[in-house]
């Protein structure tokens, strides 16, 4: 009853313009009108049955009128559509799921020629394949016939699966010609330093000098000049030059050969020249450009010189930097770098001391001096230290013997960050990338931080630290730290263990004073042996226990020649043991006839530790950066994810990029 109740009120509702009350209200009265007068009660049902008739028909009228409008407004847009697909400017092509093409309108036509039944889209336009339309993407640049195209695509459904696909072509050429008029006629701004031209001129005479002087002059303009370039001096060993990108290109594309060419330069009883470069090409306006090239410079500067550091989109690019670092003569910088850190000594409340994680002799013995130098300003320093020391247990057990106070000093990395207060004063010896420090939340906290390294930069590197000493030339972080003490402590004197420990930093990295050293080396060992280091003594921190030599010795014997320079072994003992183990293994192989270069391989934890160690013709810290790490020409290493067998593959696949760079720059020159 109530389904006939809602039936009936939805057939009054639909047919009739008024309302089904009034209906439902006659029927009751011509019900009653039966049984008191018959005769009135079929008049009123006549009269009532003809207006519910004429009702039903006008509204019947008006719904076919309604959709015969409607349907006459579909066929014009449908004729409206088909017009506008057809007559569309832009090319545009329908196919089935399967890419076979099922419709296509005359510019679609135009671009691809005749199509044969049943041809497929890809077959026609490959850049068009079907794993691209199946993507969920918007769009994608293709390039076909010598024009540029932006490709959009939709999906028609059946039934919730791809039934056909729509593609749209717009012709974006006319763009990416002006996009590259654009980024042709755009700036690059190159800064450039001769590295070494005083030390160059040292020692000739005046006619010498202005030869010297004249001849750099006019190479480095040519050129550039050659390039169409701007080239302007501004100090005496200083350049800009600013070039369009197309000509810029072009210099980047030859790898910067004007570094060798200022090489090659030949005078009489002179040190080799060389140049640095900062160039950077993205900014909004010069200023902008020249600011970041002014920061690539310095990136330049601290990887040693002889290079062209390139301000990209994706971070640095690096180009030359095969040559040792030249050492410089003056000793200026080193007494700036020496007055600035004792005022920052003298001004803090809090000072901490650190080298690097797995520490050697150099970032224990750097550390120890600035330590010592601490002391003697008469101020306290903590030393941070992790449980990592394997390698330098034996200056480990001289500091607790002869310097009982500065080993209580000792702090973990931990108790170092709880403790650490803002200004409080951080001092990083032997290393400047925060992974790299016992304790990185420290380095990122810190707001005050000093660092002292002889490592060439890295992209890594500490923001805004307070002071930096950076010297890529220097033999050793003890080295730089033995120089700069003597305009820190007056006429105070640094004690036995002092002393020794950073003779100890010195003489590891350079094997016993015979590699990586210069003038200032020497100077810096001689002050040392004033103040009580005696090289002798300091030679039997480096014995090996009977464990270490078999696992160094079994290292060098289970090593592989590849492409008949290079050594690559793996030391059979893991944790941080075997990073000593494997630094001295790469040290002995150099020793084999032939070698140039050498890389041991040691697991630490999920981690592999590569020690690379040149003679100084291969450059091991462009192979090691190539795998995330860094360091010298002749000494470097890095740390990698993977088995050893995995990274011993990335290292070789290293080494091959490094030759084949190689033949490149040798063909290019």
């Amino acid at each position: 009853m109530k389904n006939f109740w809602e039936l009936t009120k939805f057939g009054v509702n639909k047919y009739f313009r008024f309302s089904y009350q009034y209906i439902l209200l006659a029927i009751v009265v011509t019900v009653i009108l039966v049984f008191l007068e018959p005769i009135l009660a079929g008049l009123l049902i006549v009269t009532l049955a003809f207006l519910i008739t004429y009702d039903i028909r006008e509204h019947d009228t008006k719904i076919k009128a309604l959709e015969s409008e409607k349907s006459k407004e579909s066929e014009e847009f449908e004729s409206v559509t088909m017009h506008a697909i057809f007559r569309m400017p832009y090319p545009l092509v329908m196919t089935d799921k399967s890419g076979v093409i099922t419709w296509q309108n005359s510019p679609f036509s135009e671009i691809v020629g005749e199509i044969d039944r049943n041809a497929k889209l890809n077959e026609l336009i490959p850049a068009i394949n079907l794993s691209e339309l199946e993507k969920e993407q918007k769009s994608f640049n293709i390039s076909y016939k010598d024009k540029y195209y932006l490709v959009r695509s939709d999906k028609v459904l059946d039934h919730g699966k791809v039934d056909r696909y729509i593609v749209y072509m717009l012709d974006v050429t006319k763009n990416r010609e002006l996009e590259k008029a654009y980024n042709q006629d755009a700036l690059a701004v190159m800064v450039v330093f001769v590295d070494n031209l005083d030390e160059a001129k040292t020692g000739g005479d005046e006619a010498l000098r202005t030869k010297i002087s004249s001849t750099v002059d006019t190479t480095i303009v040519d050129y550039f000049t050659s390039h169409n370039a701007i080239v302007r001096k501004y100090d005496n060993d200083k350049y800009l030059v600013i070039a369009d990108r197309d000509s810029f290109n072009k210099i980047k594309a030859k790898k910067f050969n004007i570094l060798d060419t200022i090489r090659e330069l030949e005078f009489e009883n002179t040190i080799p020249l060389t140049l640095s470069i900062g160039v950077c090409d993205l900014g909004e306006n010069p200023n902008e450009k020249f600011v970041k090239a002014r920061s690539a410079i310095d990136i330049a500067l601290g990887r040693g010189g002889d290079q062209a550091v390139c301000v990209g989109e994706n971070g640095y690019e690096y180009f030359g930097g095969k040559t040792k670092a030249v050492q410089k003569h003056t000793k200026v910088k080193a007494r700036v770098i020496g007055y600035a850190l004792k005022e920052l000594i003298d001004q803090a409340e809090n000072i901490y001391v650190s080298g690097h994680k797995n520490p050697d002799m150099d970032a224990i013995g750097s550390a120890v001096g600035i330590m010592a130098i601490v002391q003697l300003r008469g101020k306290n320093a903590r030393l941070i230290l992790d449980d990592d020391t394997e390698a330098v247990t034996s200056i480990m057990d001289l500091m607790k013997a002869e310097s009982k106070a500065m080993y209580d000093s000792i702090i973990s990395p931990d108790e170092a960050l709880r403790s650490f207060k803002k200004g409080d004063l951080l001092i990083l010896t032997d290393h400047h990338k925060p992974s790299l420090s016992p304790s990185k939340e420290l380095s990122e906290k810190a707001d005050n931080i000093v660092i002292i390294d002889h490592h060439r930069r890295s992209d890594e590197f500490i923001d805004n630290p307070a002071l930096v000493y950076l010297e890529p030339h220097a033999s050793s972080a003890s080295e730089l730290v033995a120089e700069i003490l003597q305009y820190m402590i007056d006429d105070k004197k640094l004690s036995h263990f002092e002393s020794s420990a950073l003779m100890a930093g010195i003489m590891l990295d350079t094997k016993n004073f015979t590699t990586q050293t210069g003038l200032r080396t020497f100077e810096a060992a001689g002050l040392l042996t004033r103040m009580g280091a005696d090289p002798e003594e300091v030679k039997l921190l480096f014995r090996d226990d009977f464990k270490t030599f078999v696992n160094k010795a079994k290292a060098v014997e289970s090593a592989e020649i590849y492409k008949d320079y290079f050594a690559i072994s793996m030391t059979k003992n893991e944790g941080n043991e075997a990073i000593l183990t494997a630094a001295q293994a790469s040290d002995d192989l150099l020793k084999i006839e032939g070698v140039k270069a050498s890389f041991v391989m040691a697991k630490i934890d999920n981690m592999v530790h590569i020690s690379a160690r040149s003679m100084g013709q291969v450059s091991v810290q462009l192979i090691m950066e190539a795998l995330g790490g860094g360091g010298h020409i002749a000494q470097a290493g890095a740390r990698v994810e993977g088995t050893i067998d995995e990274v011993k593959e990335k290292i070789k696949d290293a080494i091959d990029d490094y030759i084949k760079e190689e033949k490149d720059e040798s063909n290019t020159n």
